[in-house]
Parts: C-alpha cells; structure tokens; sequence
C-alpha cells in the first residue's frame, strides 16, 4: 500500500462523517421496465455510487461558507495560517485559499477552452501544487507535516480537501446490486468526472460497506471499462470518453446495443450514452442529485430506478427469447 493509501485510510476510519438523511426519490418517466442481452454496465460515481451529499449543501451561499470551513480545516492540519495571512492580510485565511483554489481551477479552465476544449478536466494535485509553490515562496515549510517530495505532499492536499469537502458513504445497496450483476455475468465499468482521489475514495467505501470483503474496487469492475475524467483532461459530457468505452466494448465483443450506462444526470450521462447509441439508467432515488437540467421530459432514459436493489431486477443478461 502506497504512503497516500495509508493515509487515505487513516483518515478515513478515523475522521469520516457519515451524514444521515432520509433519501426522498423523485419519479421520471422510461422507455421500458426491464432491459435484456445486456453485456455490460457502465456507472457514473459521484450522485450514482457515491452519496457526497452534506447538510447545507442545497443552498449556493450556504455551500460557500461550508466549504471555507473545510479549508481552514486544512489550513489548521498543516500549519499553513501564518504564510496566508502575510499573503493577504485583509482577508481570513480560508477566504484567501478559497480564491486561490478555484480561480486557478477557473483559469485553467480558459486556457483550455482557448485550446478548443469545450469540457476541459483539471488534474487537482497539479491545482494544489501551483498554490503550494505560491506558499513557499512566503517562507512555507511542509516538511515539518510532510517527509515527502512537494509533489507527494500536493496530493495529500488534494484528497485532505476533498475529504473534508464531500459526504463520505455508497448509497443502500451499492455492493449487493454490483455483486448481483455479476453474478449474472455482467461485465462492470465506470466512466466518470473524477480525480486520483476517487478509485481510492471507492476502494474505501466499498470496504466499508461490504464489511471487508473486498479490499479494491477493481474486484467488482473491470480495470479496462474503467475511464475516469482526470486522466485524459476532458470531462463528460464531452464524447471523448464514450468513444473510448465504445472502443473497449469493441475489444470486448460487446455491442453498444448491449450496454447500459448508469447515472443521475441526463446532461452528463444519460443524453451522451444515447447518442452513441448505448442503453440508459438514470439513478432518481436522491432528489438532491437527480439533475435533470433543462432537459425534463425530452431526454427519455429506457430505465429509472429509485433505490439498488431495484437495479439488477430491471437489467437482465438473457435475451427475451430465452424466456429468463
């Protein structure tokens, strides 16, 4: 296990929230009940899998002061207050770090859509990394906090923030409908908007949920469906990365026709797997992530389901014909 796992689990076991809440599904229509001759299942993560909700977060201004209370978290754990403040004096710390972080988001944004980059994905360590350089050009030090190299300690940054940021728990059920599907042998994928972090964030929840009886996410998908957003710089719902799944399933004698891709957004998931002419699950059992955008009523997933264990019931293996 690499030092970043260890410290990811660490934290993890030790520090998580779990932030309860009654799940209130939303009702919207599909093309059918139950999809059949179905090879694979390609899932979205965040608002699909993983629940990242936390109090708070529906409103815009209350989000805002949420999460500049998980920077100055940060800012405490690591010692950095001081530079900070001689950085910008007329501001709180986790105000400063806040413009920091997400006005170099912001323009890394610009610099690629100049480039033509409609959805362009930012690596975030490299994020933490420029703002760290910042830091200690004021007389910073890490490695009071940190034995390894800046670009180690960028990451830890990284995954402290998003670990404070985001609701840490799988929505009921994840495991058991993803152990179901294999069991009828479904092949597994993801293709997601997603940092380094996120295999590792999985790899945690899925422990956790199945009470240690897997200890990597890939023992329940399948490393070559895989795709997440950060390694290739383009973020859904850009068709990028479906051109890169149609390409494995390829690889994999499997049909588009054979697939369904699984996710609680019709603009970033839903809408692009139809247009390449994939299946569609749109996951409505959260009313906070169900993102339906202004696409209501005019983008038609061929299934819906409000919680899991629905899931495996509405996807099926056998062809029709087979009478199964």
């Amino acid at each position: 296990m690499s030092d970043l796992a260890e410290y990811a689990r660490n934290i993890h076991e030790k520090e998580s929230q779990i932030h309860k809440r009654e799940l209130i599904p939303v009702k919207y229509e599909s093309k059918t009940t139950k999809l059949t001759d179905i090879r694979a299942v390609i899932f979205d993560i965040y608002g699909t899998i993983i629940n990242y909700w936390r109090p708070g977060f529906g409103d815009k201004q209350s989000r805002t002061d949420i999460l500049a209370k998980d920077f100055l978290k940060l800012i405490n754990r690591f010692g950095m207050e001081q530079t900070i403040r001689e950085i910008n004096p007329k501001e709180t710390p986790e105000k400063t770090l806040s413009e920091f972080y997400h006005g170099l988001i912001a323009l890394n944004h610009q610099k690629a859509s100049e480039k033509g980059r409609e959805f362009p994905e930012v690596k975030i360590e490299e994020i933490w990394s420029v703002i760290l350089m910042i830091l200690k050009r004021r007389g910073y030090e890490f490695k009071e906090y940190f034995e390894g190299s800046q670009t180690d300690f960028a990451r830890y940054l990284a995954f402290t923030y998003n670990f404070y940021a985001l609701g840490r728990q799988l929505y009921p059920g994840v495991v058991e409908a993803l152990e179901e599907l294999k069991s009828q042998n479904v092949a597994l994928g993801i293709l997601s908007n997603a940092q380094f972090y996120t295999p590792m964030d999985l790899t945690l929840m899925i422990r956790d949920q199945s009470k240690g009886k897997y200890d990597d996410f890939l023992e329940l998908f399948d490393v070559d469906l895989t795709f997440f957003s950060y390694e290739y710089g383009i973020a859904k719902p850009d068709q990028l990365l479906y051109r890169r799944l149609y390409d494995a399933l390829y690889e994999y004698h499997i049909l588009p026709s054979q697939t369904v891709v699984v996710g609680n957004d019709l603009l970033l998931d839903i809408k692009p797997a139809e247009e390449i002419g994939m299946h569609t699950a749109f996951f409505c059992g959260d009313s906070s992530v169900a993102f339906m955008h202004d696409l209501y009523g005019e983008v038609i997933p061929d299934i819906s389901f409000s919680s899991w264990e629905e899931l495996p019931l509405k996807v099926s293996f056998h062809s029709q014909e087979s009478g199964s």
